[in-house]
C-alpha cells in the first residue's frame, strides 16, 4: 500500500512543480520585461536632462551634470561628437571607453535609445540635436557595468525565488496533509480487502468522517456481513459433516467427473481398509464391485434415483446392503455429482430367514405331534380300541405327544416372554440350594442311563436372583448334559465363588458339538443331533432360553466342546444385581 501513496504524491509533486514552474516561466518573463523598460526608461529620462546641459555650450555644467547623473545612474557618462570622439566625460577611468564609441549606430537615423553590448558593459546612446534647427549635436552615451544594470532585476528574482519556494514549501506540506487524510483511508481499505480476500473476515477497518470514510463504512458494513454468512455457512457444513459422519448408513459422494470427494465413517466401518485412500480418486479405480459400479454409471447417465439390493463379499464375509443413489443437480437442472447410501441389512436378512426357520420349524415340530395324535385317535375310531393291549400302546403314544406338544408351546410361551422383556423377582437366592434341588429331580434319569452325577461347591454361592428363572436355567443344562451323555457316561456339576462374582459350570462325557456348530446352538429349534433331541423330548428352545435369562440377570455364558469327548457350559454371575 505505500506503493499507492507514493505514486499518488509522485503524482501531485510534479504537477506542483510544473505549475510553479510555468508560474516562474510566465512571471519571470513578464518581470523581465517590466524591468528592463522601467531602466530603459529610467536612463532615457537621465540622459535627456544630461541633453539638455549639453545644448547649453557650458562645458563645466556639462562636466557637472555629468557628474551628477554619474551618481544617479551608477556608470559613466561620455559626451561624444556625431562623429564619435570623446568631447566630455566623467572622471571613472575604470571604465574606458569603447574604441568604437558609436558601435550600434551603423544606419541610426532616429531621435531614440540606442542600447548596445561592449564586453560587460552596456551602452545607452542618445542623439543630441539643436532646439531650433535639429542638426546632430553628438550623442551622449551611458556606459554601465552590465552586472551594475542587472542589479535590480537579481534583487527581484532572488525575491521571486525565495517566494516561489516558500509557497512551494507551504503547498507540499499543505498536499501532503490533505493527501494524507485521503490516502490513509483508502490504503486501510485497501489493507482490509485484502484480509478479507484471504477470508479473514473478522478484519475492520477505522471509520473516518466525509465522503472517504463511507468507503471505510460500507467495507465494515460487508465484512460483518461476509463474517456472519461464513459462520452460518460453517455451522451448516457442521452440521451436515456431523450428520454425515454419525449416520448409521454408510455414504459416498461422488462429484461430476467421477471423483469421490465425501466417503463417511460408516462407509468406512462397513468396508474397513478398503476404503482408507478412496477420497480424491475416481470410483471405477477404487470400487472393487462391479454391481456398485453399475449402479454409479446408470445413476449418471439416467439421472434419476436408483435402488439394489446387493450382497458383497467383505473379508471372509458376504454382507446384504440396500444401496441407494441418486443425482445432485444444481438450480438449472444441471448434474453435480451423485450420492451413494449403503444400508446394511446383513442382521435384517439374518432375522427374516431366523422368521422363516421359526416359522418352518415351528410348524414342523407341531406337524409332528399333531399328526401322531391324529393317526392314533383315528385308528382308535377305526376300531382298534378292541384290543385293550393296542389301545393302551396307543394312548400311551397319544399322552406322550400331547405331553410333548404342551412342553413345545410352554418353552414358546417362555421364550415369547423373555425376549419381549419381563421383570426378574430379585432376592438374595442360594445357587447351590437351587442346585441340589434340580439335582435331586434329574437323579432318577441319571441312574437310569447309569450316568454318575458328581456335584462339588466351593465358598458363599448366594447372589441376587430370580430363583424360579435360575432353577429353569441349572434344569435345561442339567437335562441336556443328561439328554447327550451316552449310558455310563459322567455329569460333573461344579459351584465357585470368586471375588464378587459366582461360577456355575456343568461338564459331560457327552457327543460334543462342532466347533462351527457353537456359535448357533442359543439360536431357536437348534439341535445339535435332532434325532436324539426329539427321542428325548426336546423341543429345541432350551438353550435359548436360557441364553436370554442369563443376560437378564445380566451373566456370562461360555461354551467349551470338542467331538467325542463332551461340552462345558460355564455360567459367571455377579453377587450383586447392577442395573
Amino acid at each position: 500500500m505505500p506503493d499507492f501513496k507514493n505514486r499518488v504524491l509522485s503524482f501531485f509533486l510534479v504537477g506542483i512543480m510544473l505549475v510553479f514552474i510555468l508560474l516562474a516561466l510566465i512571471v519571470g518573463g513578464l518581470v523581465h520585461y517590466t524591468i528592463k523598460e522601467k531602466r530603459v526608461q529610467s536612463y532615457l529620462h537621465d540622459l535627456e536632462l544630461v541633453a539638455v546641459a549639453v545644448r547649453g555650450n557650458d562645458q563645466e555644467l556639462l562636466k557637472k551634470q555629468l557628474i551628477m547623473a554619474e551618481k544617479d545612474l551608477h556608470g559613466k557618462l561620455v559626451y561624444l561628437s556625431p562623429e564619435g570622439k570623446v568631447l566630455a566625460q566623467t572622471d571613472r577611468e575604470e571604465q574606458p571607453v569603447p574604441r568604437q564609441p558609436l558601435q550600434g549606430l551603423d544606419g541610426y537615423k532616429k531621435d531614440v535609445l540606442v542600447s548596445a553590448k561592449y564586453m560587460d558593459r552596456l551602452l545607452y546612446t542618445l542623439p543630441v540635436k539643436e532646439d531650433s534647427s535639429g542638426n546632430l549635436r553628438g550623442y551622449v552615451q551611458l556606459i554601465i557595468p552590465e552586472q551594475v544594470a542587472n542589479q535590480t532585476e537579481r534583487t527581484v528574482w532572488l525575491s521571486l525565488s525565495l517566494g516561489f519556494l516558500l509557497s512551494l514549501v507551504i503547498v507540499l506540506f499543505i498536499s501532503i496533509r490533505v493527501l494524507d487524510r485521503i490516502v490513509k483511508p483508502v490504503e486501510e481499505a485497501t489493507s482490509t480487502a485484502k484480509e478479507l480476500a484471504r477470508g479473514n473476515f473478522k478484519a475492520r477497518t477505522y471509520e473516518y468522517k466525509g465522503d472517504v470514510g463511507e468507503l471505510n463504512f460500507s467495507l465494515n458494513v460487508l465484512a460483518r456481513n461476509l463474517e456472519k454468512m461464513t459462520k452460518s455457512y460453517e455451522s451448516q457444513q457442521d452440521r451436515l459433516k456431523t450428520l454425515i459422519e454419525n449416520m448409521g448408513s454408510g455414504l459416498i459422494l461422488i462429484d461430476s467427473d467421477g471423483y469421490i470427494n465425501i466417503v463417511n465413517k460408516a462407509f468406512k466401518e462397513i468396508f474397513r481398509e478398503y476404503t482408507d485412500s478412496w477420497s480424491g480418486h475416481l470410483f471405477h479405480e477404487v470400487f472393487p464391485y462391479k454391481e456398485i459400479k453399475e449402479i454409479v454409471e446408470d445413476t449418471f447417465i439416467m439421472e434419476t434415483n436408483i435402488r439394489k439390493q446387493v450382497v458383497l463379499p467383505i473379508h471372509i464375509e458376504r454382507k446384504n446392503f440396500d444401496v441407494y443413489s441418486a443425482p445432485v443437480l444444481n438450480s438449472l437442472g444441471k448434474l453435480r455429482g451423485m450420492v451413494l447410501v449403503f444400508h446394511d441389512i446383513t442382521e435384517l436378512k439374518k432375522l427374516e430367514q431366523m422368521r422363516k426357520d421359526f416359522v418352518a420349524n415351528v410348524s414342523h415340530e407341531l406337524k409332528t405331534p399333531v399328526t401322531s395324535l391324529k393317526g392314533f385317535a383315528e385308528t382308535l375310531l377305526d376300531g382298534a380300541d378292541g384290543n385293550p393291549e393296542i389301545r393302551k400302546k396307543f394312548l400311551t403314544i397319544i399322552w406322550k405327544e400331547s405331553d410333548r406338544l404342551q412342553h413345545l408351546i410352554q418353552d414358546l410361551l417362555d421364550l415369547s416372554k423373555v425376549e419381549q422383556g419381563f421383570s426378574l423377582n430379585l432376592q438374595k437366592v442360594n445357587l447351590s440350594a437351587i442346585v441340589e434341588e434340580v439335582i435331586v429331580m434329574l437323579e432318577t434319569k441319571a441312574k437310569e442311563k447309569e450316568i454318575t452325577l458328581k456335584y462339588s461347591v466351593e465358598g458363599d454361592t448366594a447372589i441376587e436372583g430370580d430363583a424360579p428363572r435360575l432353577k429353569q436355567v441349572f434344569i435345561n443344562l442339567i437335562n441336556n448334559s443328561l439328554n447327550y451323555t451316552p449310558k455310563g457316561g459322567r455329569v460333573t456339576i461344579r459351584l465357585k465363588e470368586s471375588s464378587e462374582k459366582v461360577t456355575f459350570s456343568v461338564s459331560d462325557t457327552g457327543i460334543g458339538i462342532q466347533k462351527e456348530e457353537i456359535s448357533r446352538i442359543f439360536e431357536r429349534f437348534y439341535r445339535v443331533d435332532k434325532a436324539r433331541s426329539r427321542n428325548s423330548g426336546g423341543t429345541g428352545l432350551g438353550l435359548a432360553i436360557v441364553k436370554h435369562l442369563i443376560e437378564a440377570h445380566h451373566g456370562r455364558i461360555h461354551v467349551k466342546s470338542k467331538p467325542g469327548e463332551g461340552s462345558t457350559f460355564t455360567l459367571v454371575f455377579r453377587k450383586e444385581f447392577v442395573e
